[in-house]
């Protein structure tokens, strides 16, 4: 709700003139006990309270027409009316005009007193209402033969004086050029299906048809573009904790060696060196997996136990005995995601010009490392929507980066988004861009002196942007 100041220009009779009620000839006489004007959820609200003083003469009607105008534009906007009626003009009004004018105010007259009338209604706020006045018309009508009694200008929005319009000099950083070789990796996870203690790899077996095919895909990814050059795909295998430590151990290792024969008997990694090894028990699996099912019965004592420093047996012995409820739905639903194999093909990534990297960028935009992408960006610097885009999906790619994080901050400053920008400044490395933003968003959130000391620190490290948004904020101390 915002409630602006007003300038009033009230028409008031002093008191001892009160009785008076000679007039002008085209005047109807009307104090004014107050006006107020008032923009409420995007609607300007009028309150009036008024006395009407002089009479209504028989079979006659004085009405009051409300109106906002400004007269540059000749823009009008007109708000319900008020009828002050004589007592035959009153149910005139109740039997033949109240359909016709179903918001307006009617009111009975009666000769020697005065009438009182508060009045109170809204109409949709438009920008050019801002430079209107409020103004009532009079008029009389007497068998619809309407007279102008006069008009009077009630208030208008007072001029707020405006604090300075000052610049903003948000900063980001290119990331430097990198000269390390682009090293990128291809994961995923195979829940692949066993006899019980065994370890051949049966292809028709359950549902090891489509975790197989996973496997194949990811390593297909990689062979297939022509960009990368394949170092090598590891393969751990791990098992569930139920059962004895040292027989899990067992079976992860020969699954896992199972699955590395069955890839190389396929040709399916031709020219690939595998690396296979078994993991044992899974419970880094089994830690996530109580972490993010709060249903798991008897969860947080299953947690308590599998973090702690027991040896795996005796974890699975206490949990048998200790949560009996909680193991025996761990067995049922969580032991069989840890049952997995996790296979990564890791590979290296040449270097792109441009107009490579806006092709790679639509396609695997993890192949482009950021100076790639911001070089790619640079390209839309003045399409503004389209160089948001890119730096938006960059920061997807390594929310982490402190280079993308300050981009990001200075995106989030240039929309006004202060406490957006203060999110983003958290995970910047301090240097003097980061102090210059963190001043800007100081101000945008009324802080001006705390702004004005993170823009001298700025400058006195040497960053030029931090002088000249001193001299902006200097602009507001004057």
């Amino acid at each position: 709700m915002f409630w602006f100041p007003l300038m009033v220009a009230a028409s008031a009779l002093p008191d001892k003139d009160k009785g008076n009620t000679k007039s002008k000839k085209y005047d109807y006489v009307m104090k004014v006990d107050r006006s107020a004007m008032a923009v409420v959820d995007s609607n300007v609200v009028v309150s009036l309270q008024l006395t009407a003083i002089q009479d209504v003469p028989m079979a006659q009607s004085i009405i009051i027409a409300p109106e906002l105008v400004d007269s540059f534009t000749q823009q009008k906007a007109e708000f319900p009316l008020i009828f002050i009626n004589s007592r035959n003009q009153q149910i005139y009004f109740e039997r033949e005009l109240k359909n016709e004018f179903p918001d307006a105010l009617a009111m009975r007259k009666k000769n020697g007193e005065d009438l009182h009338i508060s009045y109170l209604r809204t109409i949709k706020y438009e920008p050019w209402m801002d430079n209107a006045v409020l103004k009532v018309k009079k008029l009389s009508c007497a068998c619809k033969d309407f007279k102008d009694r006069g008009e009077e200008t009630l208030a208008m929005f007072e001029k707020e004086e405006m604090e300075p319009v000052i610049d903003l000099y948000p900063v980001y950083l290119l990331p430097p050029a990198d000269k390390n070789v682009k090293v990128r990796e291809e994961k995923g996870s195979a829940y692949l299906c066993f006899m019980v203690n065994k370890w051949d790899i049966l292809p028709d077996y359950l549902n090891n048809p489509a975790e197989l095919q996973k496997i194949h895909n990811s390593v297909n990814i990689v062979k297939n573009d022509s960009n990368v050059t394949i170092r090598k795909m590891v393969i751990e295998g791990y098992a569930s904790p139920e059962g004895s430590n040292s027989h899990n151990i067992m079976l992860s290792e020969k699954r896992t060696e199972a699955l590395q024969r069955y890839l190389e008997r396929t040709g399916r990694v031709k020219g690939i060196r595998l690396e296979a090894s078994g993991k044992g028990e899974n419970w880094d699996g089994f830690v996530k997996y109580l972490k993010s099912h709060s249903a798991v019965p008897q969860r947080d004592k299953l947690l308590s136990i599998a973090t702690s420093k027991a040896d795996p047996d005796q974890k699975e012995k206490r949990m048998r005995a200790e949560a009996a409820e909680g193991y025996q739905y761990a067995l049922k639903n969580a032991f069989p995601e840890l049952r997995c194999t996790n296979y990564n093909v890791i590979y290296t990534v040449r270097p792109f010009t441009v107009d490579e990297s806006e092709v790679v960028f639509e396609t695997r935009p993890i192949n482009l490392n950021l100076n790639e992408i911001y070089k790619l960006a640079d390209k839309y610097a003045k399409d503004e929507q389209k160089y948001y885009s890119i730096i938006r999906k960059a920061y997807l790619l390594y929310p982490q980066d402190s280079y993308i994080n300050l981009t990001m901050a200075y995106l989030s400053i240039k929309k006004g988004e202060a406490d957006e920008a203060a999110e983003y400044l958290k995970k910047v490395k301090n240097s003097p861009e980061k102090t210059l933003n963190e001043g800007i968003v100081a101000y945008l959130k009324g802080d001006l002196d705390k702004a004005i000391q993170l823009a001298e620190q700025a400058k006195s490290q040497g960053l030029a942007e931090a002088a000249q948004q001193l001299a902006e904020f200097e602009k507001l101390r004057k």
